[in-house]
Formats: structure tokens, sequence, C-alpha cells
């Protein structure tokens, strides 16, 4: 008899205690976050690096910390098929927060770049590939 009122205890316990310690933590905050994802294709007849820029400024406002913060994403794509390809990518992002809306936690801003650049030798898009290939 008292396994089972130790048992259905440790039950009712471990039942309860996500709940206790959920009310006893804050939950998981960021200030701003900001989200740049920019890709760029080149395929062309260009041995080595290619022609990329991409160039990502992400600025947070005063706002953003003590705050219920806001949320800026960008998406930009370039893809270039030809015998020369250049391009150049600006992003320019600024994110605030709600002064009205404080948590009173301090909360860090978010600042994430996915921005990879991908370059591609196409023989076929080569004007000097017959004079060059000894």
């Amino acid at each position: 008899m008292k396994f089972k009122l130790l048992s259905l205890s440790l039950f009712s316990l471990s039942a309860l205690s996500p709940i206790a310690i959920s009310s006893l933590t804050h939950p998981a905050m960021a200030g701003c976050v900001a989200v740049d994802v920019g890709t760029q294709v080149a395929v062309d007849g260009h041995k080595g690096r290619g022609n990329q820029t991409n160039n990502v400024n992400q600025n947070f406002g005063p706002n953003c910390r003590n705050s219920v913060g806001g949320t800026v994403t960008s998406v930009g794509n370039q893809v270039c098929h030809s015998g020369t390809c250049a391009q150049s990518r600006t992003s320019n992002q600024y994110a605030d927060g709600n002064p009205n809306y404080r948590t009173g936690v301090n909360t860090k801003n978010i600042g994430i770049r996915v921005n990879p650049q991908i370059h591609v030798y196409d023989v076929s898009k080569d004007p000097n590939f017959f004079i060059n290939r000894r």
C-alpha cells in the first residue's frame, strides 16, 4: 500500500513539475531580430573568383532592448548565366522595438546573415578557351 502511494505521489510530482518550472522561469526573448538571406549565383567564362559583392548593414534602434522587439527580413537572389557576370547587392535593415511594451528582461539583438556566393566556370562562355588551352 505504501508503495502505491509513493508511486502515485512521484507520478503527480512529475506531471506537475513542468508547469511549476515554467511559471518560475522567464520565456525566451530577443530584443530585435534582423535576418538577411542573399544568394548570388554566377555561371560565366571566367576562371577564379567571380565578380560578386554583397554588403549587408543591420542596425537596431534604441527601443530593441528591454521591450518587445521588431523583426525584419530581406531576401534577395541573383542569378547570372553569361560570358561575364558582375553582381552587386546592398541590403540595409533597421529594426526597432515598441517603447510601450517593456519586458523588464535584458534582451539581446540577433542579426543573422546567410549570404552564399557561388561562382561556376563555364567553358562554353570563355572566349579565350581555344587560345589558352594547352
